[in-house]
């Protein structure tokens, strides 16, 4: 019983269908190309991911286009053998060659299989050759679609913002330096001075010191993830000394020198006391002190000659020093944080006197905590080293026992002492223990009840280079520090600044497989190459659409009832095995209008 034919479907249409796979070939073939594109600017490399997401991401691209791959070749496939199929019916071949046609379509195995049979009954050699090359290139794209991507690790670079502690200071404000409030303040201000001054000789003439080197302080980073080298901003402190003349007005704003000169003896440098303002401080030598022309400053004579024992004392150098601060450029590491160089280099190879009316003075930094320098520097304690043996002699300070060592003056080697001192070598000196007297002021490094707060810049500890022989006396007291200095001066805190470091991660990125790519646009363009006569031929025969549409076994029962003239045809065949019935099937035809035109040939399509 027949029933009426159902309204023309648009896939039903081979037209539709020739376009729908025009689109897809086409579409194929300019993804691998934009693939391609893609891969030579490396554009997929900014896909980057955390390697904790790392597993995550790569399953998810690896289904994704997995899925992507098996649906794209799944429609590939119907439209290409649904037009294939149409146009076996349409052109004139052998029943053998339509049979070979139909189950080539079935696998690539069952494609192999058939291109085997044709040894036997050659019937269609070329098409269903051409079968298994089109499901062989969509094997190709199954394996190569996955491949596209994968995830690289690498190392990825970005600049990073990181803080850094800078000099100590405090924000004096509106206090008056000639008040009763600021004489409190500045004696608050040394005892705290005084306490942490007594670490200073383990930071003389260490090389190890994590934000000093030499006469510089400079910045210190923050811990971080950095890497590499950092630029951070850098301080020399500049020590420049000018003498005072020997005229009878000269030495009139001091005391009696005999007065505050209690003991002295040969081979001595070491300061007399600040100048009023702080800002400097007045040296006295027993040795003569030279400048790079050989030129020495005036004598100032000590009438009656000191000295406790011979030989006497009669003469000794007078000069004050002043402090200017040199802006430099630092380069360190970022991990160790520890100077790698600095510019410009503020150690001194040459120097000349000149009168202290003449000499460089201090420069205001607007950092009051700097500009006392001198106040500061008549703080640092008293070291165990005396000034000679009487039985209360005195002890000569840290910082002159750092000078006495560092320039090898007489009581540090009395039978190999130096008969003279350059004025570079002074002032040098003078700057490294300046700076190191600044560093011990960093707040991470006061000292209070015995206890040193370093924070996390490390443990103030004597090392190889540290003043020898130079411990504090026992007898001396540590003073707590106040939470305040005075009544209105918090304590000293860090200038804060920043510094850009190199950040190191190792990431993931998206990577392009240029073998996977080149190996999908050769299977994209052999697929459309392939695709293009059974899309040319139904277009032709798109205006004769043939009622049947498959190959399949209700197709073939229907073909054969509907036909059957096929069965005066085909000869019957007693064992019907596959060389037998491809044998019997080498009967040529074609479906034209409604019918078979049947003529017997052997000939292969």
């Amino acid at each position: 019983m027949s029933r009426q034919a159902p309204p023309k479907r648009w896939l039903k249409s081979s037209s539709n269908l020739g376009l729908i796979s025009l689109v897809l070939h086409s579409a194929l073939i300019a993804l691998h190309l934009a693939l391609i594109g893609v891969w030579a600017g490396s554009l997929e490399h900014r896909l980057m991911f955390s390697l904790d997401n790392q597993k995550t991401v790569s399953f998810l691209i690896t289904a994704i286009s997995q899925t992507f791959g098996t649906i794209y070749a799944a429609l590939l496939v119907f439209v290409t053998q649904t037009l294939w199929m149409r146009r076996s019916l349409q052109v004139d071949q052998t029943l053998t060659a339509m049979h070979d046609h139909a189950a080539a379509w079935t696998g690539i195995g069952s494609a192999v299989l058939h291109i085997w049979h044709q040894k036997t009954a050659t019937a269609s050699l070329t098409g269903t050759f051409a079968v298994f090359l089109y499901l062989g290139n969509v094997l190709v794209l199954h394996i190569s679609t996955p491949a596209l991507f994968s995830l690289q690790t690498f190392n990825f670079t970005r600049p990073l913002q990181v803080e850094t502690n800078g000099l100590p200071s405090y924000n004096i404000g509106t206090v008056n330096f000639t008040s009763e409030e600021w004489v409190d303040t500045f004696g608050n201000m040394s005892s705290y001075a005084a306490n942490s001054l007594y670490f200073l000789p383990s930071v003389l003439g260490s090389t190890q010191i994590l934000g000093l080197n030499g006469s510089t302080l400079y910045d210190v980073l923050d811990l971080n993830s950095g890497s590499g080298n950092v630029t951070v901003h850098a301080t020399g402190f500049n020590i420049t000394c000018g003498y005072l003349k020997p005229s009878p007005d000269s030495l009139s704003i001091y005391p009696p020198l005999h007065r505050v000169l209690i003991i002295i003896e040969p081979g001595i440098i070491s300061m007399l006391f600040p100048s009023t303002t702080s800002s400097n401080i007045t040296v006295y030598s027993t040795i003569t002190i030279i400048d790079s022309q050989n030129n020495h400053p005036p004598y100032v004579s000590l009438n009656p000659p000191m000295n406790t024992t011979t030989p006497l004392v009669s003469f000794i150098h007078l000069f004050q020093c002043s402090q200017s601060l040199v802006n430099q450029t630092a380069v360190i590491d970022a991990q160790s944080r520890m100077l790698l160089s600095v510019e410009p280099e503020t150690y001194k190879k040459t120097s000349t006197w000149l009168p202290l009316n003449n000499s460089p003075v201090n420069t205001s930094t607007g950092n009051q905590f700097l500009d006392m320098w001198g106040a500061w520097y008549d703080s640092i304690p008293p070291s165990a080293f005396p000034r000679d043996c009487n039985p209360d002699p005195g002890f000569v300070s840290v910082a002159d026992m750092y000078i006495i060592q560092k320039l090898n003056l007489h009581p540090a080697n009395i039978d190999d002492a130096s008969s003279t001192v350059m004025l570079h070598d002074l002032e040098n000196t003078l700057g490294e223990v300046v700076a190191g007297m600044f560093w011990t002021r960093k707040p991470q490094f006061c000292v209070a009840e015995k206890v040193i707060h370093l924070g996390e810049v490390g443990n103030v500890q004597a090392t190889s280079g540290a003043i020898e022989g130079s411990s504090i006396r026992e007898n001396e007291t540590f003073i707590p520090i106040p939470t305040q200095i005075g009544p209105s001066i918090p304590p000293p805190t860090f200038l804060r600044g920043n510094a850009i470091v190199t950040e190191i991660q190792t990431r993931a990125r998206l990577d392009l497989s240029i073998i996977a790519i080149a190996a999908g646009l050769t299977a994209s363009i052999v697929l459309a190459l392939l695709s293009l006569p059974s899309v040319i031929l139904n277009k032709i025969a798109s205006q004769k659409e043939i009622p049947i549409d498959g190959t399949g076994m209700l197709h073939a029962i229907w073909l054969y009832r509907n036909n059957p003239d096929l069965e005066a045809e085909l000869e019957q065949v007693e064992h019907p095995t596959e060389e037998n019935l491809r044998q019997a099937g080498m009967v040529r035809v074609k479906w034209a209008e409604g019918g078979l035109r049947r003529r017997k040939s052997c000939e292969s399509f």
